[in-house]
């Protein structure tokens, strides 16, 4: 880990970079964790000067296994500077870029890579194109989060096709993007979904629009129990209240009549 930061350290003064206090004491706080092996900047606002640095320094780190850079405001400039170096990068096996205003980004052809988060960005069906190019590829990547997008038709035609080729993603989640239920449906049949839907012998779920795994499929109806739950007894406890009301207005009532 201090390695990690001399690194940042150095690459700035090389590079007449201006260090961001933030990510400093990120850096310092990641380091007073014994043993962590997660690099949290997320909510920092990072420079493209600053991703160009971390993009640099990731290159060959050989600590970090889980990166979190969401809410970042990164640029697109930046964006790419950053991803450049961690598709050279072989340990980092998570990588969470939501809330990023991407468009677009080519980490499907990351050889290490296991969960890749990139919900609420901008990634249209060009950006779902080029990601699924890469996708293709991939033989490591097991979780996609693609949710609150803009992917569209044409791009979930990209994904439908990147799908039919891809035998190693095991989780997808594609809500809010106004893909048709149609389209859905087909990345629902492709080949390796119907390998799921016997492997775990139990039905598809399309829930928000979205394709969900056969294995998801039992955590959403929970969720969805528990949240209803949750419903009935906020409406219980009101229910309760404006009862409660009902009965003072009518003694109110009933004692100004007596006087």
């Amino acid at each position: 880990m201090e390695d990690f930061r001399r690194s940042y350290l150095r690459l700035c003064k090389e590079g007449g970079v201006d260090t961001q206090e933030s990510v400093l004491a990120q850096l310092h706080d990641t380091r007073a964790a014994t043993g962590s092996c997660r690099l949290d900047l997320s909510g920092q606002s990072i420079t493209a000067d600053t991703c160009s640095v971390l993009g640099r320094v990731l290159q060959n780190d050989t600590v970090f296994t889980e990166i979190v850079l969401s809410d970042c405001m990164l640029s697109e400039e930046g964006a790419k500077l950053l991803l450049n170096g961690l598709c050279s990068n072989t340990t980092v096996k998570v990588l969470d870029l939501k809330g990023n205003n991407m468009r677009g980004t080519g980490l499907a052809s990351s050889t290490s890579l296991t969960q890749l988060d990139l919900r609420n960005n901008q990634i249209n069906h060009q950006g779902a194109a080029e990601l699924c190019i890469a996708l293709k590829r991939n033989s490591t990547l097991l979780e996609l989060d693609l949710r609150w997008n803009n992917i569209g038709l044409l791009g979930g035609r990209s994904v439908l096709e990147a799908m039919q080729q891809n035998r190693t993603l095991t989780k997808l989640e594609m809500a809010g993007n106004n893909i048709p239920s149609d389209t859905l449906r087909a990345i629902g049949e492709t080949d390796r979904q119907q390998q799921l839907l016997n492997a775990f012998n139990t039905s598809l779920s399309f829930i928000n629009q979205g394709y969900i795994f056969p294995e998801q499929s039992m955590n959403h109806n929970a969720d969805r129990q528990s949240t209803l739950r949750e419903s009935r007894s906020r409406t219980h406890v009101l229910s309760k209240e404006i009862q409660l009301l009902k009965d003072e207005k009518s003694r109110q009532v009933r004692v100004t009549g007596i006087v």
